[in-house]
C-alpha cells in the first residue's frame, strides 16, 4: 500500500500544470461553495431569530382552533402555571404571554385598520429586536396604563407623534365594541411595511382589559429556546402536557409559514446552483484522471505484460484521483472556511447597497451579514467532492482492462 501511495504521488506530478489546474478548480468551487452557502445559512438563522423573538417564539402554545380561523375569544388558558412549568425545560431561554387583537386606529387626520400587540414589555426588552428600533420616545413599562409604541408610517398617516392621543377601537371576548383613549409613547422604524404600517404594541394588562381577557389567559404563549435546535425536543414534551386540553403546540413554521416557505425555496436553489458549479468541476477531474490514463498506455501495457495485476493499477489510477480531490478539498475548504469565519466573525456591511434596508416575508434583513459555518457543511461539502472525484474516476479505470498489450508494445 505505501509503495501504491508513492507511485501514485509521483505519477500525479508527471504533469504539474495540469495536476496545479484541477487543484484550483476543485479549489475554487468548494470556495464558492463553502462561502456563500455558510453565509445562507447565517442570513437564514438571523432572519429566524429576529422573527420569532419579534412575534411568539421559536414554539407557540395557541388554542387548537386558532390558527384555523384567528379570533380574540380563542384564548389559552392558565398562563401562570404553564410558564412556571415550562421555564423549567432546558433550553429555554424566555417565556412570552401575547394578546393579539384586530381593531381600528383613530386620530383626528384618519382611521386606520391595525393589529394589536399585548406584551409584557419587561420580556421584550430582553428578547425582541423591535425594541432596538426606537426612534423616537421611549418603551412601554410594565405597569403603565393607556401607552402605545406605534410604527414611524402608522404615525405619519395618523398625523401623530410622541405625547399625542389615538383612541384604540377592538372587539372584546364577547364580541362587544369597546374602545380606549391611548398615548403614544414611542415610535419605532424597523423598514417592514407590514410592521411599521400596521402594528400597536400595548402592555399586556391594558390588552387583556381592553379584549375583555381574565389576567391569566393570553392569545399565545411563545417560548423562546436557546439553542433553537431543541424545537423538536421541547415540543413533544409540550405536547405531552397539554394531551386532552384545548391548547396545541405550533412551530415556527407554522406560525411564519411565508419565511419558512422562502428559507426552502431560498436554501433549495442555493444548494442547486452550488451543486452545479461541482458538477462542472467534475468534468475538469475527469478530463485530468482520462488524460493520465490514456497518456500512460504504454507504461501500462508494460506493467501488465510483466503480471502486474489489473486491480493494481486501476488501484494506482483511483489513489491518483482521491490524492487530487483531497488536495483541492483542502485548499478549497480552507480558502471557503476562513472566508467564511471572517464574515461570521466580523461580518459584511451591506448598508452601502441597500440604504432602505432589506425585508423577505416580512422580516427585516440586517446590514450586517454573518455567515453560519459548522463542521457539518465543511464535512459534507469535502465528502461530496471527494465521492464525485472517485465515481468519474470508474471509466478511465476500466479502460485499463481493455488495454490490447501486445498492439501497444508491438
Amino acid at each position: 500500500m505505501i509503495l501504491l501511495l508513492k507511485l501514485a504521488w509521483r505519477s500525479l506530478w508527471r504533469n504539474r500544470r495540469r495536476t496545479l489546474i484541477s487543484a484550483a478548480s476543485i479549489g475554487l468551487a468548494l470556495t464558492i461553495s463553502v462561502f456563500f452557502i455558510a453565509l445562507a445559512d447565517g442570513m437564514y438563522s438571523m432572519m429566524i431569530d429576529q422573527a420569532v423573538r419579534m412575534q411568539a417564539g421559536h414554539l407557540t402554545l395557541e388554542h387548537a382552533e386558532y390558527r384555523d380561523a384567528p379570533s380574540v375569544d380563542l384564548v389559552v388558558d392558565g398562563v401562570r402555571a404553564l410558564r412556571e412549568r415550562l421555564a423549567e425545560l432546558p433550553g429555554v431561554e424566555a417565556t412570552k404571554p401575547l394578546v393579539v387583537a384586530q381593531g381600528v386606529a383613530k386620530s383626528g387626520r384618519d382611521s386606520i385598520g391595525v393589529a394589536i400587540l399585548g406584551v409584557e414589555p419587561a420580556s421584550e426588552r430582553r428578547s425582541s429586536p423591535l425594541v432596538a428600533k426606537l426612534t423616537a420616545g421611549a418603551y412601554l413599562e410594565d405597569l403603565e396604563e393607556r401607552a402605545v409604541v406605534v410604527g414611524e408610517d402608522l404615525a405619519e398617516r395618523l398625523g401623530v407623534g410622541v405625547g399625542k392621543k389615538l383612541v384604540l377601537t377592538s372587539n372584546d371576548v364577547s364580541g362587544q365594541l369597546v374602545e380606549e383613549l391611548v398615548r403614544v409613547k414611542g415610535l419605532f422604524a424597523t423598514r417592514v411595511e407590514e410592521i411599521d404600517g400596521y402594528l400597536v404594541q400595548v402592555p399586556i394588562g391594558f390588552a387583556r382589559r381592553l379584549t375583555g381577557m381574565g389576567p391569566d389567559q393570553a392569545t399565545q404563549l411563545g417560548l423562546v429556546l436557546s439553542p433553537p435546535g431543541l424545537e423538536d425536543e421541547v415540543a413533544a414534551e409540550v405536547r405531552g402536557w397539554l394531551s386532552g386540553s384545548r391548547a396545541a403546540v405550533r412551530s415556527w413554521q407554522e406560525v411564519l409559514p411565508d419565511l419558512a416557505a422562502y428559507i426552502r425555496a431560498d436554501g433549495g436553489t442555493n444548494y442547486v446552483i452550488n451543486g452545479l458549479i461541482l458538477f462542472l468541476v467534475m468534468f475538469t477531474i475527469f478530463n485530468t484522471v482520462m488524460m493520465s490514463a490514456m497518456e500512460r498506455q504504454r507504461e501500462f501495457a508494460v506493467l501488465l505484460a510483466l503480471g502486474t495485476p489489473t486491480g493494481r493499477i486501476q488501484s494506482q489510477l483511483l489513489a491518483e484521483s482521491a490524492m487530487l480531490a483531497l488536495l483541492g478539498c483542502a485548499l478549497g475548504l480552507g480558502l471557503g472556511g476562513g472566508l467564511a469565519y471572517w464574515s461570521q466573525v466580523e461580518g459584511i456591511d451591506i448598508r452601502r447597497f441597500f440604504d432602505e434596508g432589506v425585508t423577505v416575508s416580512g422580516v427585516m434583513v440586517d446590514f450586517e451579514l454573518r455567515a453560519r459555518l459548522t463542521w457539518g457543511l465543511l464535512a459534507g461539502l469535502g465528502a461530496a467532492v471527494l465521492a464525485a472525484t472517485l465515481l468519474v474516476t470508474l471509466l478511465p479505470m476500466g479502460r485499463v482492462k481493455r488495454i490490447p498489450v501486445a498492439d501497444v508494445l508491438r
